[in-house]
């Protein structure tokens, strides 16, 4: 499967009847992990995969992985940039589940700084009251770039903009794209000693926009983490 092209779930009529009828669309946001070309910051391993036992030999497949915290679609925890903080598997499971609405930067020149303006303009266009049980979804587009020079080109949050975020209580941030800065890394210290996870590596945002859908993006519950793969949903209702 080409990176980034995770299909999208159209529920058929009679699947609705089945599950609930609020939600006409699910879309996953999450890139496939594979041994070859998964979305890993600079200087991380790629993910490898191990054939452990197969149907052949033994009856049933299975498969080892060795991959780092921060691979492919991914949440960031407190514990990634703050000693002693909430760890991956003890930020509220609540947190990681909130309505989600969609920003969109695609047009934006690389590297382009993000401002309190920009957020605030965008959410008053959209009519809705964002903040506590809301997440806000940067569209870059850069995901589907990761096997490129643009990669690291991508929109990032200014300080004014990521002042502005915990302003409004949000629960999360996501990110087409491998992050929302650059070192020194300004939008994890000041989001994340607040509790405001990062998601970063989304992919098919382009699925959401002018949508209104409930976001799910729970990761494994890795004990003392700094961050954890997630199969990110978007519910479309």
């Amino acid at each position: 499967m080409p990176l980034g092209s995770a299909e999208t779930i159209l529920l058929t009529q009679e699947e609705n009847k089945q599950t609930d009828p609020m939600f006409k669309e699910v879309a996953d946001l999450s890139v496939p992990m594979t041994s070859l070309d998964t979305p890993v910051y600079p200087g991380y391993p790629q993910p490898l995969r191990a054939i452990f036992t197969t149907v052949r030999d033994n009856g049933y497949a299975s498969f080892i992985w060795s991959f780092a915290e921060h691979s492919a679609t991914h949440v960031d925890s407190p514990g990634h940039f703050v000693e002693g903080a909430l760890t991956i598997d003890k930020v509220p499971i609540k947190k990681y589940v909130a309505k989600g609405i969609l920003l969109d930067f695609t047009k934006q020149a690389p590297k382009y700084a993000i401002t309190r303006n920009d957020i605030s303009s965008r959410l008053e266009k959209s009519g809705q009251n964002v903040g506590l049980g809301w997440m806000l979804f940067f569209h870059t587009g850069y995901t589907s770039k990761s096997l490129t020079s643009e990669w690291l080109n991508h929109p990032q949050l200014s300080d004014d903009a990521c002042k502005y975020i915990v302003e409004l209580g949000v629960e999360a941030v996501g990110f087409d794209a491998p992050g929302p800065d650059y070192a020194q890394f300004p939008a994890h210290k000041t989001l994340l000693p607040k509790v405001i996870s990062i998601y970063e590596n989304l992919t098919n945002l382009d699925k959401l926009v002018d949508k209104q859908f409930l976001f799910v993006g729970a990761p494994i519950a890795l004990t003392g983490g700094s961050a954890a793969s997630v199969r990110a949903l978007a519910l479309v209702s």
